[in-house]
């Protein structure tokens, strides 16, 4: 038999777990919100901490509301639904400021204001469908491989869901992921002939592809673009931008900033086939794209392409770039700045601990934004400068 517990919850952890203590122990209680004293069951017990699930709430905290979604707790998609959302921009603003903090040493951060995405609900232009043995298409159960079949999902834009509740029968593929572009246009990446599309931000059209990597809110990459190039700048025609982890150039594209040159970099063939097909549109823009491991292959193409001042920007997957990589980075002293962006606030603070340990590079200023609403994801944008 488990062993429950009670605690007073005061804060809210990265991922959602409500924080509380007993015996001096933290404790992160699943489906807690601070100001709620809760009952909770403990699933796992650690030398310094427990993990454990409500059984019971004393009271409700204030900002606790009804979830919308039908599958809410039992999808492993969203974590926040049963938050209010200024409430959830707070924590979230909160736990990126605590976590460069604690993981990445770094005195009392000062965080820009986290910026809020434009629609709660309906925002996601992509998703992933996975197949059951049963043959019906659906997301994952929470903690689990577990397939449940979804035909509507709050957080996905109209014509995903209009998709959806078409049913799957034309999927065959054992993963599927279907984008929407901002026509409403469906793509699938098991689809005939739905290799590339092209798809407008910022007034700008750019090739994409259902196999591919893309933001998933259209909003707050817009908007992550446009902070980008208020960082940087418009005048840089003395520096080379180089976007390590590129995918299909979408920063590279949108960016307004006058760099002699644009070089990408991604292990993705079919995103560098999109960012080469993209380019042919931007003919004033001088671009060069490269298939290649950036931990492996980006010191190569620098030393082809850097100018008297560089800037690199880092958009690695959720794992973060690797430390060795980040300690040459850092060592070059042709590069002047470095933008990292973010999805996982944890590894971006190992990270950003790693750059600025030496006296080489110091952390200027970072800002959360809003990628993902009612979900525990954070995307932030940070901001590093040769000391």
């Amino acid at each position: 038999m488990k062993k429950t517990l009670e605690t007073e919850i005061y804060s809210l952890a990265f991922g959602g777990n409500g924080i509380g203590k007993v015996d001096g122990k933290v404790c992160f209680v699943e489906g807690a919100l601070p100001g709620e004293h809760v009952l909770f069951e403990v699933e796992k017990e650690h030398p310094k901490f427990l993990e454990g699930k409500v059984l019971k709430r004393s009271n409700d905290a204030d900002d606790r509301i009804d979830p919308i979604c039908p599958h809410y707790g039992i999808c492993g998609g969203c974590q926040l639904q049963h938050l209010a959302y200024s409430k959830e921009l707070y924590y979230k603003e909160k736990q990126v400021v605590e976590l460069l903090s604690r993981i990445g040493g770094i005195k009392d951060p000062k965080c820009l204001s986290i910026e809020a995405s434009d629609k709660e609900y309906g925002y996601r232009n992509t998703i992933e469908l996975h197949r059951a043995r049963e043959g019906h298409y659906g997301f994952y159960k929470k903690k689990s491989k577990e397939i449940i079949s979804i035909n509507n999902c709050p957080i996905a834009v109209e014509a995903i869901n209009q998709r959806l509740s078409n049913g799957d029968s034309s999927h065959k593929a054992r993963e599927v992921t279907i984008k929407a572009d901002h026509l409403g246009n469906i793509w699938s990446s098991d689809g005939i002939g739905e290799r590339f599309y092209t798809d407008r931000y910022r007034d700008k059209d750019i090739y994409l592809s259902p196999k591919s990597f893309s933001q998933a809110n259209r909003y707050i990459s817009e908007r992550i673009s446009i902070t980008l190039d208020e960082w940087m700048g418009e005048d840089n025609s003395n520096a080379a931008f180089f976007d390590a982890y590129c995918g299909v150039g979408f920063f590279t594209f949108l960016s307004s900033s006058s760099f002699s040159l644009f070089s990408g970099i991604d292990e993705s063939r079919v995103a560098i086939d999109c960012a080469k097909t993209t380019k042919k549109k931007f003919s004033n823009v001088k671009t060069k794209f490269y298939r290649g491991i950036v931990e492996k292959d980006f010191f190569n193409i620098f030393d082809k392409n850097c100018s008297k001042n560089n800037v690199v920007f880092l958009d690695p997957p959720r794992k973060g770039a690797g430390k060795p990589f980040l300690e040459k980075l850092i060592k070059n002293n042709k590069v002047e700045k470095i933008y990292y962006l973010s999805c996982d606030p944890a590894r971006l603070a190992r990270d950003i601990k790693i750059m600025t340990t030496g006296d080489e590079f110091m952390l200027t200023r970072f800002k959360p934004f809003d990628m993902f609403p009612r979900t525990m994801h954070i995307e932030t944008l940070a901001e590093l400068v040769r000391k």
